[in-house]
């Protein structure tokens, strides 16, 4: 794919986030996709990755992210972004509603011209899960 090409994908995907319907957000990727993170493990397949996306979406309704310009070296692209949100439902465990939670993170992707074949998203899921208050710190 030209790195057009990858960017209009990538334009694509984010006005799917800004819609908030799991099945836009899921129909960008493949059907036998791959979706990859701490929170989730590895999911495969369409309907699996529509169900992260309808979780997340469900725990944060206002969910955002903020992304900066995309690394592209053929096929694949990095992403550095900033997600925040509002608790609204269970995150992982019991949260505390109305809490807001922020956190940086990237994403690997890989597209075809089918579609993200396979992503892959880091950040700090314990952060985010004290955030949430799912998990309490102990102060030393």
């Amino acid at each position: 794919m030209t790195r057009d090409e990858i960017l209009a994908r990538l334009d694509r995907h984010r006005d799917a986030f800004a819609s908030r319907d799991p099945a836009r957000l899921a129909a960008d990727h493949t059907e036998n996709g791959t979706f990859e993170s701490q929170a989730v493990g590895v999911v495969v397949g369409r309907p699996g990755i529509q169900g992260v996306y309808a979780y997340w979406l469900k725990a944060f309704p206002d969910m955002e992210f903020t992304w900066r310009e995309p690394v592209i070296d053929g096929d694949r692209a990095a992403i550095f972004w900033h997600f925040r949100g509002t608790v609204e439902d269970a995150f992982f465990g019991p949260a505390h509603p109305g809490g807001r939670v922020e956190f940086n993170g990237a994403g690997e992707y890989h597209f075809s011209h089918d579609g993200i074949v396979s992503v892959k998203h880091v950040f700090d899921f314990t952060g985010a899960l004290v955030s949430a208050g799912v998990l309490k710190v102990k102060p030393h």
